[in-house]
This record gives C-alpha cells, structure tokens and sequence, in this order.
C-alpha cells in the first residue's frame, strides 16, 4: 500500500512539474515575442490601417496574406508591419514560426539583412529544425561576406538531412577570393585546386586571373566550357590572348572576328556564325552583348552571377550572347 501511494505521489509530483515548467516555457516565450516585436515596430505618420486591423481582430491567417499581397507589390515597410501585428495575437506555435520565417523573409527581400538575420534567428530560438529559416540565414551572411558564419549555418542543414556539399565548396571558393590576407599565388593555388571539385570554379579563377593581371595559362583556359566564359573572352583585349592552344569552335570563331586567326569552323552558336560572316564582309561594326539567364526562376539579368540574385539557386546560370550594332568593345563587364 505505501509503495502504491508513494508511485501516485511521483506521478502527481512529476505531472505537476510537467504543467508549470510548459506554464513558465510559454510564458517566457510570449515575453521574448513581446520584447522582440518592441525592437522591430516603428510608428509613422500613415499607421492608421494598423488600428483598424487591430480592432477588427482578424486571424493570423488573414493577417499573413494580407502582408504576403503587400510584400508581392514591393511594399515592405506595411508587409513588415502587418507581420508584427499578426505576431502579437498569435499562439498557435505553427503560426508562430510561419509569421517570423515570412518577416525574416520580407525583411531579407527587402534588403535588411541585418534585421533578416534577427528575426531569422529568433525564429531557430523557437523552432531549430526551421530549415527555410537556415537557407535564408545562410544567403543572408553570404551577401554580408561573413562566410565563416554561413558555412557553420550549412553545418546546421546538413545535421538535417539537407545536400549542401556544392554550397560548401562556393562558399570556400568566395572565401578565397574575398580574404586580403591570402597572397595571390596562394589564392590561385587554392582556386585551382578547388575548380576539380567545384565547376564554377574555373570562371572564378579565369576571372581573377584577369582581374588580378596575373599570367594566364592558356592551354588550361582552351580546355574550359566556351559557354561558361564566352562572355569574359569575348571582353578580353585580343593582345592577352594566346590563339595557339585553342581547338573548340566557339573560341576559334571569337578569335577569328577578334582578328587573331583567319578561318573558324562554321560549328559555332548561332550569334558567332553570324559575326564570323559579317567579319568576313569586312563588316566591323558589329558586336555581342550577353543576357545572364537562371535556368530555375527563368529570370534574366544583366551581370553575371554564381547565385541567382532571384530565387538564389546556385550553379543555375546560363549565358546568352545576343548581336548588337556597336563597334567592339574590350572593355570586361564587371
């Protein structure tokens, strides 16, 4: 009978305990809600519709596609607003972690990474596992060059499940690039290395080289993908290049309009046929332009990128040289 009542006893006890701690758990956690939205509201002259929202009480879902619409027509400062109203009234946890990943995201399209990485951050406080929240966040110290930090976020994603090998080789490849204390030497040692894992790599070394003014081992550069680099060869300055080594269409046809060779295979895109005929005309007023394509979102853009500024994809670039009328330019387009 004792042994009984003492088992009831550390039941009710641990039952007890149970209820207070998850009492004192949400409480602490509508204190740090309360005390994060006080950071982020502003008031303004034009915050009347936040009144009428208030008072007639709609439900957070209404609230979230209400500030999804504002955010779709580029109005961030009531998108935030209307998020931070929502964020209040709210309980449901799964409300809750919806409403700050989409004000982590609004305040990232709007660029306010630092505001992004709060909330964002805030948002992994409650909901660790909140995997769009880690994407974001690694985009988000990415563009703020604090690869370090980014690379650890990627660490967090891959304990989940997520792919994020080829997103740890850029992020490498960037660190490189972006780091003043490595040499150049070392900095190409390193791309060159890394170009055998990471594809993209090759355009960033060639475009480093190019940069830096640094010799160009043109026997490497002649067994790139003509269409990963079209659009930097083409910029060259013809007195740089080599003609020797090279063998693909698309680079024998560039190097014949630039003057450098006299005949090219007729294997080449389309846009490079054209200007090879014309050249042969001994019409020199043409040249190409170049459009910078995401295969995923299927927006263009008009400088290249290695991760598309859009739908932030990486690897997703496709470059498409287009004929214009202006006389040859040498200048490179970054």
């Amino acid at each position: 009978m004792f042994g009984i009542i003492i088992l009831f006893s550390l039941i009710f006890i641990i039952s007890f305990v149970n209820y207070w701690w998850g009492v004192f758990k949400t409480k602490e956690e509508r204190q740090s809600i309360t005390q994060f939205i006080k950071r982020f509201e502003v008031a303004t002259d034009d915050d009347g519709y936040k009144k009428i929202l208030d008072e007639f009480k709609l439900s957070t879902e209404s609230l979230g596609l209400l500030a999804h619409s504002y955010n779709k027509s580029g109005d961030f400062e009531k998108s935030i607003s209307i998020y931070l109203l929502a964020l209040k009234q709210v309980k449901n946890k799964d409300e809750k972690q919806y409403i700050l990943t989409a004000l982590g995201k609004t305040y990232f399209k709007a660029g306010f990474l630092r505001r992004s990485e709060e909330v964002f951050l805030e948002a992994l406080k409650l909901f660790p596992r909140n995997e769009v929240a880690l994407k974001y966040l690694t985009v988000s110290y990415e563009k703020l060059k604090e690869y370090d930090r980014s690379l650890e976020v990627l660490d967090a994603l891959e304990e989940l499940g997520a792919s994020v090998a080829t997103q740890k080789l850029y992020l490498e490849a960037m660190k490189i690039l972006e780091d003043n204390k490595i040499p150049i030497s070392s900095k190409i040692e390193e791309l060159k290395h890394l170009k055998t894992l990471y594809l993209p790599a090759k355009r960033m070394l060639f475009e480093f080289l190019i940069n830096s003014g640094e010799k160009i081992d043109w026997d490497e550069v002649a067994l790139f993908d003509p269409s990963e680099i079209i659009d930097l060869f083409w910029y060259l300055d013809s007195s740089k290049i080599d003609p020797k080594p090279f063998k693909h269409p698309t680079f024998l046809t560039i190097l014949k309009v630039k003057n450098l060779i006299k005949d090219a295979p007729k294997k080449s895109s389309f846009e490079l046929e054209i200007l090879s005929i014309l050249h042969d005309a001994k019409y020199n007023k043409a040249g190409l332009s170049f459009e910078y394509l995401c295969q995923s979102c299927k927006q263009t853009f008009p400088m290249h990128f290695y991760r598309c500024p859009a739908c932030h994809e990486l690897s997703s670039v496709k470059i498409i040289p287009t004929i214009t009328k202006e006389q040859f330019e040498t200048r490179l387009p970054f």
